[in-house]
């Protein structure tokens, strides 16, 4: 009597064939983070924002306030500093159009938080 025997996935394998057409030749290693300088700094930046923003909910808002100013404006630094090949998620349009809007925006937000009269108690 013949058993069964366990069906192989190979190359006459019609579930294979997905992979060969895609070039599947091994596994390849996962990216465990950022590849580029840019997109590292870009995610520091979202974590100071996010740092500012969480200061902001606790309490002393003029201090979460610069925090985020203060994001923006290294943020702005860091575009021009960075040289174009690792910019990654840091660059949006041009040079000067992102260092413009970045440190326009961060300076606004440190100047409006340190301007703003505090309340009376």
């Amino acid at each position: 009597m013949d058993l069964a025997q366990p069906r192989r996935c190979g190359a006459h394998d019609p579930r294979d064939a997905a992979g060969q057409r895609r070039g599947d030749r091994g596994a390849t290693p996962p990216v465990i983070g950022p590849r580029s300088r840019g997109s590292q700094l870009y995610l520091l930046h979202l974590l100071a924002v996010l740092a500012g923003l969480v200061i902001v909910v606790a309490g002393p808002w003029r201090v979460g306030v610069i925090v985020i100013g203060a994001a923006f404006v290294v943020g702005a630094l860091a575009r021009v500093v960075v040289p174009i090949d690792h910019t990654g998620m840091l660059r949006v349009r041009g040079k000067a159009f992102d260092v413009f809007w970045m440190s326009t925006l961060g300076v606004a937000l440190v100047v409006l938080a340190v301007v703003i009269p505090g309340q009376p108690t």
